[in-house]
Parts: structure tokens; sequence; C-alpha cells
């Protein structure tokens, strides 16, 4: 059946390199096929003129995503577009504002602003009631010196970019002597956030708003390595009944608080060793990481793109199922050093009850320390019935594979 011209979507951001990034499009692309839709694809000239992986779309336009000016003219260019998504962090504030000009649903682009900033959304959720690390921008180390000098006693501190993604940049700070090694890290010349270290456990809360209201859909308990990159995420997480009813309160309240009205979102948050929940990142598009496997693996039959592109079409989405599995991801992390062998990839990668499995690296490549995701080497995602068959399912597949290294 051909799709129904009245139904074409806007995909901003329709390339990824990443595993995760291509599962999700095509998970968006037979969603939006069982429900007659036309997809239309959309990304930066430059993206477009590489080799780099692209979604299966009816048609796929280059747009200038950085240029309001662009993407305004692009909108009248195409007035039958009935709704647009991304999937991508750096899609959200094209998305509002392709949203805005075409008269579609779609979030305010100031609240988009807000959320991409994380100093200005930690004051709007401090001023909604919620407790929040305390934090500063600095425009340089001078600054973020006298910021630590009025807080003696107090710390170790997170030093990071105001609007980065993928734990780049990160450093922890235990005293002011850390500073010039954290600030050199960020690598750009512009202001960056100095905030308070958060002492618990971390968790992110995925969900969907669907007329208005944000549904939980689960909460996913993280791993993370040095440098606080993420190594892994389990699904269900764990946390008592009490604890994670309070945690997804607090989040369907602060989606709402930041003014985020559409869209698939995903908020990190910690839990200290008191119990308490204090909200981290919010972000108006799905996790990272297949996340989004596990939240569609433990909630058999739902479709988490086909509930949003129902949402934005105006229509009502089928009821979400109940949550009656366990899924989880591991990421690969080897070196440093120049690998010489790999061994078992393909018996590892066809281990019972993975959803997905991809290796990065290969005889010859030189592994480098890991300072973001995007330097992890590989992942691992399994689906069982509980969480303990879901640890099995990744230990059996690690255990096929073996990477050897020697020195670089």
């Amino acid at each position: 059946m051909a799709p129904d011209e009245t139904r074409a979507v806007l995909v901003v951001g329709c390339t990824s390199a990443s595993a995760h990034g291509q599962d999700q499009l095509r998970r968006l692309a037979a969603q939006a096929a069982s429900r007659n839709v036309r997809l239309v694809g959309a990304d930066s000239p430059d993206v477009l003129k590489t080799d780099v992986w692209r979604m299966p779309a009816h048609e796929t336009v280059a747009v200038d995503l950085a240029a309001p000016d662009a993407l305004a003219a692009f909108a009248a260019s195409r007035p039958g577009l009935a709704a647009v998504l991304t999937v991508k962090e750096g899609g959200v504030l094209p998305t509002a504002l392709l949203a805005r000009e075409l008269g579609v649903a779609g979030n305010d682009p100031r609240a988009v602003r807000t959320i991409r900033n994380k100093d200005m959304a930690r004051a709007v959720l401090r001023d909604a009631g919620f407790r929040q690390p305390d934090c500063t921008v600095a425009a340089g180390e001078a600054e973020a010196r006298a910021f630590l000098a009025g807080r003696a006693g107090r710390g170790p501190w997170i030093v990071k970019p105001r609007d980065g993604m993928g734990s780049a940049g990160v450093s922890l700070v235990e005293t002011p002597r850390d500073l010039p090694a954290a600030v050199g890290a960020l690598g750009a010349d512009v202001p960056f956030l100095v905030e308070e270290f958060v002492r618990g456990e971390e968790f992110s809360a995925e969900g969907v708003v669907i007329g208005g209201s944000t549904y939980i859909l689960g909460v996913t308990r993280k791993q993370t390595g040095p440098g606080f990159v993420e190594t892994g995420h389990r699904m269900p997480a764990g946390l008592d009944a009490a604890t994670e009813a309070t945690a997804r309160a607090d989040v369907a309240r602060a989606v709402s608080a930041v003014g985020v009205s559409h869209g698939i979102v995903h908020v990190e948050f910690w839990v200290t060793p008191e119990h308490e929940v204090v909200l981290g990142e919010l972000h108006a598009r799905p996790g990272g990481d297949f996340v989004h496997a596990l939240v569609e693996h433990t909630r058999p039959g739902f479709e988490l793109y086909g509930a949003l592109l129902d949402d934005l079409l105006g229509e009502r989405p089928p009821p979400v199922p109940a949550p009656s599995r366990a899924a989880g991801s591991q990421f690969l992390v080897f070196g440093p050093g120049r690998v010489t062998a790999v061994e078992g990839w393909e018996r590892a990668a066809a281990t019972e009850g993975l959803i997905a499995a991809r290796l990065d690296v290969a005889p010859g490549d030189v592994l480098g320390p890991v300072r973001s995701s995007a330097d992890r080497h590989g992942v691992l995602v399994a689906g069982a019935d509980g969480p303990d068959e879901v640890d099995a399912v990744l230990a059996e597949a690690q255990k096929a594979l073996h990477v050897a290294l020697g020195n670089g």
C-alpha cells in the first residue's frame, strides 16, 4: 500500500553512525509503515554528502539544521507535512523550530533551549520545588575558582559542558588543584558548568508525552566507568517500590515544569544514600544506548515510536501494555593498546537472548582511553523473562569473546 501523502512526517536527523541510533530509526520506519505514514528524512547537507547510514525513508532532503532561516524557508516550501520529530539530541531544537513554522504539534523552542542548557533547566526545576545540585556557569578557570572559593569545605564538584552529551568533557574536581585539568578537558573556549557532585546511584526514567500527559514507561539502572562514561543499563531498575514511585512522579512533574509538551522523554536522576531522588538532566528525545529497545522488550507489543506518531498526528495510541519482562545492555570496553586478535565474536553475537550486538574493533586498531560514549568498543543487548536471566545472557556472550591487546 502506498503511504498516505496527507500523513507525511519529517524526521530530523535521519542518519546515524551508532548502532543504537540506526536501530531506533529502523524501528521508527517499521512502525510508521504500519500506520501508512510517509517518512521524509532530513539532515544537514554536509552529512548527506558522506556515506553515513541513512534511515529507510520515502524521501530524503538536505536542510541546514543549524540555521533558523533555512528551517523557516524549508517549512514554507513543505506546507503538507503533518508532523515533525527527532530521536537525536542535536535535532531537538530544529524540530521545535520546524514544528512552530509548520503549525503542527511540537515543543515550544523556549522550553527546548531551557533543557539544552543545563543551568537553565536547574533553575526552572529549583523554582518548581525540586532539590537541585548547586551550580554556576563559568566563563573560564578564574570564575570557576572563585565559585569554589565561596564554598570551601564542600564538594566534590563536576565540571562539564553546558550543553554537552555522551559524558564528553566531564571531570570530577575534588579540590581547586584539579581545575586546570578539568577545564582543559573541555576542549573549547566557551562557558561551562561547575556543579555539585551528587552522591548516589544513577538512574533514568523513560517516558512519552501523550495528549499532554507524561507516561513513564520504565526506570533504568545505569552502570558507569571511569569519567562517568556509561557502560551498561538494566530494566527494571530494582528500586524499592516507594522510591520508584517518587521518581516516576517527580519526573512527570518535572517534564511539565520545564514546558515539554510533546515527544519521547529521557530524564536522568540520582538516588542518594538517604533514598532521596535528585533530578539530573532532562531530554526531549529517547535515551541512547539501546534504552529504547529495553523499553519495548519489557512491554511486549508496545511500539514506542508508534505511540509518538499517533500523538503527533492527533490520534489516540493503543493502550500501553504492562511490563512483564527484563532487558539490559552491556558496553564493551578494552585497552588501551593495539588489537592483535579478535576471537569468538560470531559465537558471542549468536548467543540466544541477545536483541542486538555490535563490535567496533578489529585487529590492528589502536585503542586509547575511553573518555566519552563514542569511545566505547561495542555493545551487547539482551532480553529475557527476568533480571537474572538477562545478566546470564550478557555474561555468556562476553565469555565467548576474546580481544587480545599488545603494546600500541
